[in-house]
């Protein structure tokens, strides 16, 4: 039985930071609109997304997928409102979230990222055949 891939220290930086983007759309939401508000639900199902890529492969494209929509969503907002205090901790997590989602993006399509999945496909696969 071959032995199991190991993740390359940049995808799990990637991994890091993608939740972590996550979690800053999330906190801008309830920062804005309250606890439970259903501005809430779209962060939180991208922190869920965004957990799941650290084991499957289809994750990590709908991380980035919500994830981008929701840097579409904020991010022209929190330039709008750069200099406004009342919202000046909304944005700041905007910002600190977009770079989070920016810097883990192309990470977690490096070359290096890519050829992870592919050998762990390939070894789980060999794993179910008994080889």
């Amino acid at each position: 039985m071959t032995e199991r891939p190991r993740r390359p220290g940049l995808l799990v930086a990637a991994l890091v930071a993608l939740p972590l983007a996550a979690l800053m759309f999330g906190t801008t939401a309830t920062n804005l609109a309250g606890p439970g508000s259903p501005e809430t639900s779209l962060p939180s199902l991208g922190l869920l997304i965004a957990l799941l890529a650290i084991r499957f492969n289809w994750a990590r494209a709908a991380a980035v997928i919500i994830l981008g929509f929701l840097t579409i969503l904020w991010l022209p907002g929190a330039l709008a409102n750069m200099g406004e205090p009342r919202v000046g901790q909304a944005v700041a997590y905007v910002l600190i979230g977009t770079a989070f989602f920016a810097v883990g993006t192309v990470l977690v399509y490096l070359p290096q990222s890519n050829e992870y999945y592919g050998q762990i496909a390939q070894w789980r696969t060999s794993r179910k055949q008994g080889r």
